[in-house]
């Protein structure tokens, strides 16, 4: 149970940017939400981070694993990094709000499967942001 915690401290102390933050813990949160990352999901991911113009600092080398570890962190121990996952988007700029669930909504569809548990998930995200699910 170590290696989760671990995991979301080096998370912590290697992305200081807060969309980045926001992003990939809504992102990985929905992922995650069926139990299962796909390599189809953390591409996308990958992908995203790479196409989005507020990120174009971001090392894009060094997402991927980190992201591939955060999905494991969360599937290893998914109450306290649902939790977790959920203090750092709650923590995102509202201005950032629809980048954010933007990332969650791609995750949905990264890997050509929606499940109510990934629409639970997305739920959360919104309401962590202060944001209404229905009028997503």
């Amino acid at each position: 149970m170590g290696q989760p915690k671990a995991t979301w401290e080096k998370f912590d102390d290697e992305i200081s940017d807060n969309l980045l933050r926001g992003m990939a813990a809504a992102f990985a949160l929905v992922a995650t939400a069926d139990v299962d990352i796909a390599e189809d999901e953390i591409q996308r991911f990958v992908d995203l981070v790479k196409n989005e113009p507020s990120l174009r600092r971001v090392d894009v080398e060094s997402i991927e694993p980190l992201f591939r570890s955060l999905a494991s962190a969360l599937l290893e121990d998914p109450e306290s990094g649902r939790r977790r996952a959920l203090e750092i988007v709650s923590a995102t700029s509202a201005r950032h709000a629809d980048l954010v669930i933007a990332a969650a909504q791609m995750a949905i569809v990264a890997d050509s499967h929606l499940l109510n548990v990934e629409e639970l998930a997305l739920r959360e995200v919104c309401q962590a942001l202060g944001v209404d699910p229905e009028g997503r």
